[in-house]
C-alpha cells in the first residue's frame, strides 16, 4: 500500500442485508470485504438456512457453507412477521445506503420493505433485488436454487462426457455468478447516485446471469443454428483444449487456443505431420474433425508421465497445467503469494476463507472478522444505528420483535 493510502473504497457505506442461502450473501460478502458496513438481518430462531447446509464448524448453527460467504458482517435478529419488526427494519433502512434482498418477487413489497416503500425514507438509496427468474414472465414465482438453474439454462446439458449423463458443475456457479452481477449492479448504482438523487432499484436474476456465462455459445446456437453437445474434458469451440491422460495415469491440461500454440504442441509431442493435414490446419477444421485428431494426442501423451510432458510444454510456452485437487491448488506457491485464502481471527476452530481477489495499492485489504452468530450485534446495532437505550431494546426483546445472540 502506498503512503497516504485511502481507506477501503466502500468505507462509510452502510448495507442492510436481507439475503440468505448463497447468491445474495455472496454479493454482500464482497461489499463487506470492500469496506462497507454490512448488517445481516435474520429471522429469530432459525436464521439463514445456509447455517445448516454442510457441516457445523463448532457444534453451533455456523456451518462451513454459511461461514464461507458471511464473514466481515454484523448480525441482527428481527421478526419481519410482526408489524413492529417491519417498522424497525424501515428505521434501519432509513440509515442505510444499500438494501439487498433475495426473497421471491413480491415478498418484500407485501411486507412494506420494497424499493418504493423505502426510497422515500433514504434519498439516494440503492436497492438490489436478486431473484431466480426475474419479476416478469410465467416462471417468476417458481422456487429455484443452483442445481435447478444449471438444469433449466442448459448449462448442465453441456457438462459431462459425450456418452455420459449430464453432470452438475462442482461449485454453485449459478449462485456465485448471480452474486457477482449483483455486486456489479450495486457498485454501478452507487457510482451513478449523483445522477439519481432518488436512488434506484437494480434487479438481477439467476436465469439471465447463468445464460450470460455462456455468452460464447449464444451466436453458435441462435445465429449458426448449431446443437451443442457435452465435450467432457474438451471444449465445443476449441481443439485441442482439454485434459489428456499421461503415461502415469495423471491428467494434464493443454490449452492450445492459437495457431502458434498448435504448431508448438505438434512439434513437442512428436506429431509434426498433423500440421500439413488439411483436416487440422485451422481451429474450425480441428473442431470439425476432433474425433480423428484427439486420439492422436491421447496416444502420444500416454507415452510419458505427466511431469515430463508438463516440463516439455512449459519450455516452449504452450499453456499447460496438471489437473489439481482443490487442496493441491490451495497449497501452491502461487496461492500463497497471492493471499488467495486467508485465515480469520480465532482458533476454535481455525477458519479459512477466500481473500478479496481485487488488489489496489490505494486501499488496504480489509480487516477480517469471523462470520457472525445469530443476533450477535442486535443490541449494539439498535443502540449505535438507532440510538435506542437499554429499556427500549429490552422491550423489543420481551415482545419478540428482535432476538439476541443465543
Amino acid at each position: 500500500m502506498s503512503a497516504g493510502a485511502a481507506p477501503a473504497p466502500l468505507h462509510g457505506i452502510r448495507v442492510l442485508d436481507f439475503t440468505h442461502a448463497a447468491a445474495g450473501p455472496f454479493t454482500t460478502m464482497w461489499l463487506a470485504d470492500m469496506g462497507a458496513e454490512v448488517l445481516k438481518v435474520e429471522k429469530p430462531g432459525r436464521g439463514d438456512g445456509s447455517r445448516f447446509m454442510g457441516e457445523s464448524m463448532d457444534g453451533t448453527p455456523n456451518s462451513d457453507y454459511y461461514s464461507s460467504i458471511n464473514h466481515n458482517k454484523r448480525d441482527i435478529l428481527i421478526n419481519l412477521q410482526a408489524p413492529a419488526g417491519v417498522a424497525l427494519a424501515r428505521r434501519l433502512a432509513a440509515t442505510s445506503d444499500v438494501v439487498v434482498q433475495n426473497f421471491r418477487p413480491g415478498v418484500m413489497e407485501r411486507l412494506g420493505l420494497g424499493f418504493d416503500a423505502l426510497a422515500p425514507l433514504r434519498p439516494g438509496l440503492v436497492y438490489c433485488s436478486i431473484s431466480a427468474f426475474g419479476t416478469t414472465g410465467p416462471w417468476r414465482d417458481r422456487p429455484a436454487n443452483d442445481i435447478i438453474m444449471q438444469g433449466v439454462t442448459g448449462l448442465m446439458s453441456l457438462t459431462g462426457e459425450p456418452d455420459g449423463d449430464p453432470v452438475r458443475a462442482g461449485t454453485p456457479v449459478c449462485d456465485y455468478a448471480t452474486g457477482l452481477f449483483g455486486l456489479a449492479s450495486i457498485l454501478a448504482a452507487l457510482f451513478a447516485r449523483d445522477g439519481h438523487p432518488a436512488g434506484q432499484h437494480v434487479q438481477v436474476n439467476m436465469f439471465d446471469s447463468t445464460i450470460a456465462m455462456m455468452a460464447n455459445y449464444i451466436p453458435t446456437v441462435l445465429s449458426l443454428g448449431r446443437t451443442l453437445t457435452r465435450q467432457g474434458r474438451g471444449h465445443a469451440q476449441l481443439v485441442p483444449y482439454q485434459a489428456f491422460r499421461c503415461g502415469d495415469g495423471e491428467y494434464l491440461i493443454v490449452g492450445a487456443f492459437t495457431d502458434a500454440f498448435w504448431r508448438r504442441l505438434c512439434d513437442v509431442v512428436g506429431l509434426p505431420f498433423l500440421l500439413s493435414d488439411p483436416r487440422f490446419t485451422t481451429n474450425a477444421a480441428r473442431v470439425a474433425n476432433r474425433e480423428a485428431l484427439i486420439p492422436e494426442f491421447e496416444r502420444a501423451f500416454a507415452t510419458r508421465p505427466r511431469q515430463e510432458w508438463q516440463s516439455l510444454l512449459e519450455a516452449v510456452d504452450v499453456p499447460t497445467t496438471p489437473v489439481f485437487t482443490l487442496a493441491q491448488a490451495l497449497a501452491t506457491e502461487q496461492a500463497a503469494a497471492n493471499g488467495t485464502v486467508v485465515e480469520l481471527p480465532g482458533s476454535d476452530p481455525r477458519l479459512f476463507t477466500v481473500g478479496l481477489p481485487v488488489r489496489s495499492e490505494e486501499w488496504p485489504q480489509p480487516p477480517r472478522r469471523r462470520p457472525p452468530s445469530m443476533g450477535a450485534d442486535t443490541a449494539a446495532v439498535l443502540e449505535g444505528w438507532l440510538g435506542m437505550n437499554n429499556a427500549e431494546i429490552a422491550d423489543l426483546v420481551a415482545t419478540e420483535v428482535v432476538g439476541l445472540e443465543g
